[in-house]
């Protein structure tokens, strides 16, 4: 049986995706502040590995380490967001919900890459910004398409 508009309530929806936005905004401000008053200069000698990421990202301070679990809760957000998707039937709220969460995921490949590179790689810099821009624009796709 197929859902109907009058059988299955797009509200959850809707509310997921807002969530999601108002993270992705915080994320901006702190990934910002983070990139302007904690970043400024490159670091060396940053380990290549998973321990050496979070090793890094603990000994920059709280703001950095405050932006890192805001972008874990927004991949996790994201991943809401899909599974509620995939109870409606409109393929492009479940694709614009789909190519969010890949973008944040890409956002998110980009930080790990700019804090391993020492943040220095303007390319993961430049990755997580663009991601960040896509996974918002395609959010409020998903909302326009979720009427």
């Amino acid at each position: 049986m197929r859902n109907t508009p009058e059988s299955v309530s797009w509200r959850p929806y809707r509310l997921s995706v807002v969530a999601t936005l108002v993270l992705l905004s915080l994320q901006a401000w702190t990934g910002d502040f983070v990139n302007v008053f904690v970043t400024t200069s490159p670091k060396s000698g940053v380990i290549q590995s998973l321990t050496g990421f979070f090793q890094t990202v603990g000994m920059q301070g709280p703001f950095l380490v405050w932006h890192a679990i805001e972008g874990m809760l927004i991949v996790l957000s994201g991943v809401g967001v899909l599974v509620v998707s995939l109870r409606h039937d409109r393929r492009n709220v479940k694709l614009a919900s789909l190519l969010g969460l890949f973008f944040v995921l890409s956002a998110g490949i980009g930080g790990y890459l700019f804090v391993l590179s020492g943040f220095s790689s303007g390319g993961s810099s430049m990755q997580m910004g663009g991601s960040f821009i896509a996974a918002y624009a395609f959010y409020f796709i998903g909302l326009y398409f979720s009427k």
